[in-house]
């Protein structure tokens, strides 16, 4: 019992220390922005992927 215990707080503390929140958000503006410079002219996919990394900076977790 006390193991489940430590994996839980283990698990919470992962989740909310900020190490993928804002990534996960950020990931289809980057993938998405990539995928656009493939057929068009890559300003248009780099400010989509800008969009992206700018909502990871925001996020704060």
């Amino acid at each position: 019992m006390k193991y489940l215990q430590y994996i839980v707080l283990l698990l919470t503390l992962v989740i909310f220390s900020g190490c993928g929140i804002g990534s996960l958000v950020a990931a289809p503006f980057h993938i998405t922005g990539s995928l656009v410079n493939i057929v068009a002219p890559d300003v248009v996919g780099n400010s989509i992927s800008t969009v992206g990394s700018a909502a990871d900076a925001a996020i704060p977790f």
